[in-house]
């Protein structure tokens, strides 16, 4: 990994000017041809190279040719030279890469998609929409089914569901209802569809002849595309034979057209009663439109030529059903036989019986067994009283004297053998026949296309629409068809919405100039799972669903089937396997797969199936997935220093497991997740306990982790209004790495628990209210405190995870509405003093140096705090350069995980902080090892301390700290001979003594030693909050504003009364570190005082059972928000924008990845419209806040949300817009002037 150092070196080096793919690039020594490819935008595959780690070179997936090199070579591990020339995209180059990937695939074991999926023709995700319902994730199920169907609500009603002939879930018990709950997820968003964004218009045409589900569907996915698309329909209206050849008590006609009426708002323009060759001529079409897509479907009946079909009575099925749908009059009579085993066949059958035929039969060759029709749909026909005449074949119709079919002479039929597809064929019963009455015959037999009217179009020998099956393209060129009309292929309306998806791909290929075909997905897939890999589940059959009774619905419409309740359909979807691969939608094994065309059969031999047994509470393990790119172990080896992964045994035997094989959970492991991370397939994945586990398509957004004051930039993964899974960002600080929090801790975004209305008390009891309800209470309460003990009775606390906006617009609230400077932190109870000290001594109390310096450091000063602990990625880098040979200093009172790595431990009693570093501060005068240019020029009381040095000693400090003499003495030696050497610090050091004194006592060890001002060292105090640097910037403090501009100095009181348009109080505020007896109105945003007062519970709730108004801002009903007048509901970092500070005065952009959770708002804005009701300035966004925060803070005035975007992040001091920011303070001079102060501490 290169660090920030190390870039920066290189703005200085001369750049190499080198060729890739005909392109001149140019790069910089020591870079490899993959690092200056990227830099252009030109794609070289990898699988084991990640910049986080090392370069390995395992996979080859990366070889390129260079010229003058007979031999191809690896992009990541070959440095340019001056003037190659590399060629990516050779033959040469393909066949290796391909080959590559077919040896990985050729012992790859897994499921990339599930069964279900496989087996729906339109790939419909069945898993994902599945697992959202199970998830209560309704809206975004209906959308991800959209990716596939246009039409969810009609197709889950209708469709024969063959995924759910696929589902594993049978194994252990019964199919999930995919079908159902297909339609469940399209009704719940019935009242609110999800209409698909449409992109920038192309200017292309595009005439789509036929309105059922095949035209629908490519006018949606070709509309979405940019295209102008108009759908030219025969009948009255659309919807095909969803509409006119399924019955409405299937599916009813007001579905269907309110998902044509979703297709039509998206732009795509209908025109029903409009036949080709009648109305408008398909060449007419062909010169207007750029493409046409034929999808006019079947709609001919067909019958099997038996003597007397022609009579008066003998009808199709298709033009049955469509006349009833017409409402056309049809007389039927008593006695109705359908002819025919199909769906078809069974609703015409239940529709004759609801049109009052006394005696319906059907007639079908073979057995009920045998029949195509759904069981349900036979069970069904049979509850209303159809009779089923099977093993009987129609060979005559016979007629009455007026041409009337009267009467069906049928074959009796039985089953032969079976054949080699297992099928038993019927045969004739020779001599036996039967005669049955009937006044109608309804032929459900089959159905034809009716070509007529497209010239030029070649026909199939059926008379279908001839196209080729892969391209589409008929004929004639810019002609496409698909779904029924086509290629003797009369499907299900599923394959027809397949097709209207796949013709989609390539005619939108061909209106922008380029000509290709359709291509099916390579998937892995397993064929060896049995009941017994599932013995583990407890059975639970799928959700029953209601059904009107078969006596009420025989003589009406009304929909036979009710749909799920909610509580059955989660109930129903949470009993998924999971079958499909985790990591499908980003497994960059199956894109590279697909991208060269792979066909790892040729290379098939033996599979090295691993049996595993791993229960880790962060982790999902599968190492048949795992490819041996390595880069699992090297991140967890190289950069996070665990090991507890490994390569174990050799060759073909050779797996990734976990330390000595052991369970993941006992390998040492730390939970942080970076295996995760680097990890370029499903072997790893971070197992998810709050809700169904569901690979899913992500919106990305990058944000900062919330969770300390490192400041880590993350990616927050989004479907839609939900996080479902974080990931690390390249931040300054992080790297491309993240602790367990910062992966893991995410659930709270999604809570339930989260407040969804303002609350107000109401007779001792908060009850929910509407926003203005609040703000008129907090409005009139507020005023009337005032009149009565004046501002300084009201108070507001801020937590550290507010925002610099909001913390700003909490810190002028306070001063400009409350009147007072009473506005406060719970943090600084414990940081006001040792930040006072480090103020004393630089005039600043701020870190001064930034956390990505600590991995090139040679030795580190650590007191009173364990990284790896408390702040893990930093705690990371210190890792990866003491295995670098950087040396460890560690001062404390307990033993911690970095004491044990630690080169001198300094385990000292309780409290005697200040003499251990007095002792180090001796043994560095006393051998002369402190600097003596810098303490003569850039410190002053260096010879005042000298002084006080002689009263000390190491052995003084050894007896009085418990420590041995020796060590304190090495501890100095290593500490003040090192280049680069930051200290690190925290509360359980500064509580060791007086805190400020404390803090001053170790500062004069960064200064004598002339270790301040300079990078890689410093004094660096860390901070826990994740904004706390941010809140004190802000000035939520009572006796400074922002950049700590003190309400003592009048020029700062000036600048801001005059940026307010305010008079300010003057007098300082009463901090949290005083009685707060005189409060009588608190404003409390993001904090939980009462959890955070420790051993001042009892102040706070003597604090609280006085005030005669509070009000609290918290996305949770907190302990305090219970106590609350007024609890205003506000969002988490998920659904904000703004900026925060870290620990090293790094100023970072978070930003809204989700919308905000129903009934919420940003703090900020809440704020804003507070002071808006009090007459007070209101802001319309985020940015013009922090705009205003730059004019009246000097230290910010040069970050902009524009610099924070295009730069990543800016640390203060940052004067003006030119400036670069400030990794490392007081270069130059201090806070305080030209030197800073070392003061002697006993």
């Amino acid at each position: 990994m290169r660090s920030t150092e190390s870039r920066r070196e290189d703005e200085t080096m001369e750049k190499l000017k080198i060729v890739i793919d005909g392109k001149e690039c140019s790069g910089l020594p020591g870079q490899t041809i993959l690092d200056v490819a990227k830099e252009n935008g030109i794609h070289i595959p990898t699988l084991c190279y990640d910049e986080r780690v090392e370069i390995y070179g395992a996979c080859g997936i990366c070889v390129v040719e260079v010229e003058g090199n007979p031999k191809m070579v690896k992009a990541c591990a070959t440095l340019i030279a001056k003037d190659m020339v590399v060629k990516t995209d050779t033959e040469r180059v393909y066949e290796s890469r391909k080959t590559n990937l077919e040896l990985l695939l050729s012992n790859h074991v897994g499921d990339c998609r599930p069964p279900c999926v496989l087996n729906c023709p339109g790939q419909t995700d069945c898993q994902g929409y599945v697992g959202l319902i199970a998830n209560g994730q309704y809206r975004e199920s209906a959308q991800l089914i959209k990716n596939k169907i246009p039409m969810p609500g009609s197709i889950g009603r209708v469709c024969p569901h063959p995924c759910e002939d696929n589902c594993r879930r049978q194994l252990v018990d019964e199919p999930i209802s995919i079908a159902l709950l297909k339609r469940y997820a399209a009704d719940m968003e019935a009242d609110d569809p999800y209409i698909p964004e449409v992109a920038s218009e192309t200017g292309k045409k595009v005439a789509v002849i036929g309105g059922g589900p095949f035209g629908l569907s490519a006018a949606y996915y070709l509309r979405q595309k940019g295209h102008a698309i108009t759908v030219f329909e025969a009948m009255p209206h659309f919807g095909g034979m969803l509409r006119y050849g399924i019955p409405q008590y299937r599916l009813p006609k007001e579905v269907v057209d309110a998902e044509v009426s979703q297709i039509a708002k998206m732009g795509v323009e209908l025109r029903p009663n409009t036949k080709i060759g009648e109305d408008i001529s398909f060449e007419t079409l062909r010169s207007e439109y750029d493409a046409v897509v034929l999808g006019i479907g079947a709609w001919v009946s067909t019958g099997t030529g038996c003597p007397g079909e022609d009579a008066k009575g003998v009808i199709g099925g298709i033009d049955f059903l469509r006349k009833v749908v017409k409402q056309e009059a049809q007389e039927i009579g008593d006695k109705v036989a359908i002819v025919g085993g199909g769906n078809t066949a069974m609703d015409a059958c239940r529709t004759a019986v609801r049109m009052g035929a006394s005696k319906v039969y059907n007639i079908y060759r073979r057995t009920k067994d045998e029949m195509p029709a759904d069981l349900i749909e036979i069970e069904e026909a049979e509850e209303e009283g159809v009779i089923f005449r099977n093993l009987t074949n129609p060979i005559r119709y016979i007629t009455d004297d007026n041409g009337n079919v009267k009467q069906i002479e049928l074959q009796i039929m039985e089953l032969g053998e079976a054949d080699e597809s297992g099928r038993r064929a019927p045969r004739p019963v020779e001599g036996k026949t039967e005669l049955l009455d009937v006044d109608t015959v309804i032929l459900a037999i089959g159905q034809a296309v009716a070509p007529e009217g497209f010239p030029g179009v070649d026909l199939t020998r059926k008379k279908g629409i001839a196209y080729d099956v892969d391209t589409f393209m008929t004929s004639v060129d810019g002609v496409f068809a698909g779904g029924d009309c086509g290629n003797d292929k009369i499907s299900i309306a599923i394959e027809a919405i397949a097709d209207g998806k796949k013709v989609t791909e390539v005619a939108d290929a061909y209106l922008r100039g380029e000509r290709i075909a359709y291509k099916k997905p390579y998937v892995v897939t397993r064929d060896d799972i049995t009941e017994k890999d599932f013995e583990d589940r407890e059975r639970q059959c799928r959700s029953s669903v209601g059904l009107l009774d078969p006596e009420y619905r025989r003589d009406n419409f009304e929909e036979v089937v009710a749909g799920f309740t909610e509580e059955e359909a989660v109930a129903d979807a949470k009993r998924c396997l999971e079958c499909g691969c985790g990591k499908y939608y980003e497994c960059k094994l199956y894109d590279y797969s697909n991208e060269y065309d792979v066909k790892p059969e040729r290379l098939a031999g033996d599979i090295n199936r691993i049996e595993f047994d791993d229960n880790h509470p962060y982790v999902v393990r599968d190492p048949n997935k795992c490819i041996l790119c390595g880069l699992c172990v090297r991140v967890c080896s190289e950069v996070i220093g665990v090991t507890a992964l490994g390569l174990v045994h050799r060759g073909f035997d050779t797996v990734v497991a976990p330390e000595l094989q052991n369970p993941l959970s006992e390998s040492g492991c730390i939970d942080c997740g970076n295996c995760i991370s680097v990890c370029p397939v499903g072997a790893l994945l971070p197992k998810v306990t709050h809700r169904k586990p569901v690979p899913l398509p992500t919106d990305k957004t990058d944000s900062v982790c919330p969770h300390c004051g490192v400041g880590c930039q993350l990616t927050l993964c989004v479907n839609g209004t939900d996080v479902i899974r974080v990931e690390p960002a390249f931040g300054p600080a992080n790297e491309g790495l993240l602790c367990v929090k910062g992966k893991y801790e995410y659930d709270y975004i999604n809570s339930k628990e989260r407040l969804t209305s303002p609350l107000i008390r109401r007779d001792g009891t908060l009850v929910e209210a509407t926003w203005k309800e609040a703000y008129d209470y907090i409005f009139a309460s507020t005023n009337s405190l005032l009149k009565t003990y004046g501002g300084r009775a009201l108070a507001g606390v801020s937590g550290e995870r507010a925002t610099n906006e909001e913390a700003y617009l909490f810190q002028k609230f306070v001063r400009t509405v409350l009147g007072s400077n009473n506005v406060d932190h719970w943090d600084h109870i414990a940081y006001h003093s040792p930040v006072a000290g480090l103020g004393i001594t630089t005039g600043t109390g701020a870190m001064t140096n930034s956390i990505s310096e600590a991995l090139h450091a040679d030795a580190f000063l650590i007191a009173g705090t364990d990284p790896f602990k408390e702040f893990p990625i930093l705690g990371t880098r210190i890792g990866q350069a003491a295995r670098r040979g950087a040396k460890l200093v560690v001062i404390d009172t307990i033993d911690t995980v970095i004491s044990k790595e630690a080169d001198v431990f300094l385990k000292i009693n309780p409290g005697t902080a200040n003499a251990a570093v007095n002792g180090i501060l001796s043994v560095i005068v006393e051998e002369g090892l402190y600097d003596k240019e810098y303490t003569s020029e850039r410190v002053e009381g260096f010879d005042e301390l000298k002084t006080h040095l002689k009263k000390k000693s190491a052995e003084k400090a050894a007896e009085i700290c418990g420590v041995e003499a020796e060590d304190i003495r090495k501890a100095a030696r290593i500490y003040a001979s090192a280049e680069k050497a930051p200290i690190y610090y925290s509360l359980r050091f500064t509580a060791q003594g007086p805190g400020s004194v404390t803090v001053m006592n170790i500062a004069n060890l960064a200064l004598i030693c002339g270790k301040v001002g300079k990078e890689g060292s410093g004094i660096n105090p860390l901070r826990s909050g994740a904004n706390l640097q941010g809140i004190c910037d802000m000035g939520v403090l009572p006796a400074h504003y922002t950049a700590y501009q003190r309400l003592t100095n009048k020029e700062s009181v000036q600048r801001f009364s005059e940026a307010w348009e305010e008079a300010l109080p003057i007098e300082p505020g009463i901090s949290l570190l005083e009685p707060m007896t005189e409060w009588k109105g608190l404003f409390v945003m993001g904090e939980d005082i009462i959890t955070r007062a420790d051993d001042r519970i009892d102040e706070v709730v003597k604090l609280i059972d006085g005030l005669e108004l509070l009000v609290v801002q918290d996305a949770f009903l907190t302990e305090t928000a219970k106590l609350a007048d007024v609890v205003l509901p506000s969002c988490t970092y998920a659904e904000k924008e703004g900026t925060v500070t870290n620990t090293e005065r790094r100023v970072q952009r978070i930003r809204k990845a989700i919308p905000m959770h129903k009934g919420t708002k940003e703090d900020w804005k809440i704020l804003s419209e507070l002071l808006a009701l009090f007459g007070k300035k209101a802001y319309a966004s985020a940015e013009e806040v922090f705009e205003e925060i730059r004019t009246v803070t000097p230290s910010y005035a040069g970050i902009n949300f524009e610099r924070l975007d295009a730069e990543g992040s800016l640390q203060w001091p940052c004067p003006t817009e030119a400036h670069p920011g400030t990794p490392v303070l007081h270069t130059e001079g201090f806070g305080r002037g030209e030197k800073a102060l070392v003061v002697s501490v006993e």
